[in-house]
């Protein structure tokens, strides 16, 4: 789903004109279903790209989470290559992944509760395009 940037989300991409946004909202049907926003603005000088992650809550009180990130496509299964991308458990349920290159990326998040982490939760995906060239121009015709 495309949506032109509000102000929030220009502030959050780190640039006031933005020339394009790619806003990529995916969610995954699941308890603890991972709703994904992707946003790319490429502004007239300066680029920066974040993936904002929003997810239900568990349906346990107390319990803070954890955020993985794989580069590249998710996979059919399991979590080999994933790295956590928080250095301590965080106890509300957004967390904005910034600085990501373009590229593909895959995300999961798990609950954590006196230490004891729980299983996976669905994966969500994000794919950041590259900036589009500026400037075109013709350099003369014949």
């Amino acid at each position: 789903m495309a949506r032109v940037c509000d102000a929030g989300h220009l502030r959050m991409c780190g640039a006031r004109r933005a020339a394009e946004e790619t806003l990529v909202r995916l969610r995954m049907s699941s308890a603890a279903a991972l709703l994904l926003f992707a946003c790319c603005c490429v502004p007239a000088r300066a680029q920066s790209h974040a993936v904002s992650l929003q997810w239900n809550p568990s349906t346990d009180a107390g319990v803070n989470y954890n955020l993985y990130r794989l580069t590249g496509a998710c996979p059919a299964s399991g979590t080999a290559g994933f790295s956590k991308i928080t250095a301590a458990p965080i106890t509300g349920t957004a967390y904005t992944d910034s600085g990501v290159a373009p590229g593909a990326y895959c995300y999961y998040a798990t609950s954590v509760l006196n230490g004891a982490e729980s299983v996976p939760s669905n994966f969500a995906a994000a794919v950041i395009l590259p900036a589009a060239p500026t400037g075109l121009s013709t350099a003369g015709t014949k």
